[in-house]
């Protein structure tokens, strides 16, 4: 095997551990919330809620994986990043308590949570993508 593929191998295992932990932590809380919470379990304990949560870790899973390109694979690795990074700084601190959670909307702030992920991962990608697809096509001086 040679040395760039097995570095894009690299760069997709790191990417897939970045998803995994922010899907982790995605699914995870309302998880969480819902069992040491006992009446918040009636609004958390929904599929719809744990589907949402995991969308966009699937669809980024989706949108950067199946690439051979050794750049869009480490903008992938950097955007899982960033994703697992807005998923630290919105779950950590409903975990830790320092958010208050609770309520009968609570089971839609996740959901809206999850809806602005996965529009802004849809938007930063198009748009990461478009700057190395012109990067390619405009002559350098």
């Amino acid at each position: 095997m040679d040395g760039s593929r097995s570095s894009l191998n690299t760069t997709k295992r790191r990417t897939v551990y970045l998803l995994l932990c922010g899907l982790l932590l995605s699914v995870g809380t309302p998880a969480h919330l819902a069992l040491s919470r006992p009446g918040s379990a009636g609004y958390l304990l929904h599929a719809e809620i744990f589907a949402g949560q995991s969308l966009p870790y699937l669809l980024a899973a989706v949108l950067w994986l199946p690439w051979r390109s050794a750049r869009v694979c480490e903008l992938g690795q950097v955007l899982a990043g960033l994703l697992l990074l807005a998923a630290g700084l919105l779950y950590v601190p409903m975990l830790t308590g320092l958010w208050a959670t609770g309520g009968d909307m609570v089971g839609l702030a996740f959901l809206a949570i999850a809806g602005v992920l996965t529009v802004s991962l849809v938007l930063i990608t198009l748009a990461a993508c478009g700057m190395l697809w012109l990067r390619d096509r405009v002559p350098r001086r």
